[in-house]
């Protein structure tokens, strides 16, 4: 039987707007985004991952507390699903704008993969806590999420991004900067303000709609000579 709280049912809609959003944005652009430079695709695998976080998180709404038979593991599964898809985000949406603003594709290899290390990082960090329950858990014996104190260790590296937007790429594109950087923030306070109504997915998807449609309507980002297609 399910338990689905108020506050655990508004953070399954938000959910599913989330998944019902970034469905259509896959769909819309998966053609191109996939055949497109390396930014698009990056920006195709940005939207795959979000779509993943926002089912891992829906399905842990939907059996956080209840009876039905394996939900504290399927719950478990899914928490780290989210968390880790969570950090991939934010590693590779820095990636993402690491590129876009001009860097050389030769570069980006040797650059992103240093990104890309806080988020790996914490990912380990994650799958170690299923053996040593310091992150978070889900009781088996009530099928219930709980967080531990060292639950924030999960903002380490979102955090870290959102500076290295700042330092990294501000000077040469400000409000691209702006605008990632209020992404990842907002989720960030949002999490301290609004716990146990998730606000993660929508967040995330409202983002990339937005980036996707300053690429396309407003030239937002400036393309540099150096970028090629493959």
């Amino acid at each position: 039987m399910l338990n689905i709280s108020e506050l655990h049912l508004a953070s399954i809609i938000m959910d599913a707007a989330s998944i019902f959003i970034l469905a259509g944005l896959l769909i819309y652009t998966r053609i191109y985004r996939r055949r497109g430079h390396l930014d698009d695709k990056l920006f195709f695998h940005l939207t795959v991952i979000a779509l993943v976080m926002g089912v891992a998180d829906a399905v842990t709404y939907v059996l956080d507390g209840s009876t039905v038979a394996n939900s504290a593991l399927i719950s478990l599964i899914c928490n780290n699903i989210y968390f880790i898809t969570f950090e991939l985000f934010a590693g590779i949406i820095a990636v993402y704008m690491y590129y876009r603003v001009g860097k050389k594709k030769l570069e980006i290899v040797r650059i992103g993969t240093f990104v890309m290390i806080p988020a790996l990082v914490t990912c380990v960090v994650i799958l170690i806590n299923n053996f040593a329950r310091f992150l978070f858990w889900v009781d088996p014996s009530t099928n219930e999420y709980v967080e531990y104190p060292a639950y924030p260790v999960v903002f380490i590296a979102p955090a870290i991004y959102i500076l290295f937007f700042v330092v990294a790429v501000f000077r040469q594109e400000k409000k691209a900067v702006l605008l990632l950087a209020i992404l990842l923030a907002v989720r960030l306070i949002s999490g301290f303000f609004f716990r146990g109504v998730s606000s993660t997915g929508v967040i995330f998807a409202m983002g990339l709609v937005f980036m996707h449609l300053y690429e396309m309507k407003q030239n937002f980002f400036r393309r540099s000579p150096y970028h090629d297609v493959s």
